[in-house]
């Protein structure tokens, strides 16, 4: 009984976040095609197409992903770590360290590339300012 808890929950958990990505695939999908039908049947009745009726990707920038990735990672690996002592042998536990490596590694790029981005907008209109006649 004490075993079932967990392997059901692992069960329960993989089988909810499966059903959240094909859901999400399929919503994704649907909206892809309703924009191709509404473009295609603008184009046979000869309209121009405005440019925000143009598809967009719907996309996180990508300095901001690197914090979300860094923090997944860092989170599974810190659980595992130490949440896993119980159940996982001394080799399997010492794994979760790597993803604790992976996830300090992205946090630092996103720390980096911050320090970066605000370097170069302090730079830029400086430089913009002494070209002006």
């Amino acid at each position: 009984m004490a075993l079932l808890i967990p392997i059901l929950f692992v069960t329960v958990s993989l089988a909810a976040l499966i059903i959240w990505i094909v859901v999400w695939y399929r919503r994704r999908v649907h909206e892809i095609d309703c924009r191709h039908k509404e473009r295609m049947a603008a184009i046979e009745k000869g309209l121009e197409l405005p440019p925000e009726s143009l598809p967009q990707p719907e996309q996180m920038p990508p300095r901001s992903r690197y914090l979300l990735r860094g923090l997944v990672w860092l989170g599974v690996g810190l659980a595992i770590t130490f949440g896993g002592r119980g159940w996982l042998q001394a080799p399997m536990g010492g794994s979760g360290w790597i993803a604790v490596a992976v996830g300090a590694a992205y946090l630092i790029f996103y720390f980096v590339e911050g320090r970066k981005a605000a370097v170069a907008k302090r730079e830029a209109p400086a430089s913009g300012s002494d070209q002006t006649p």
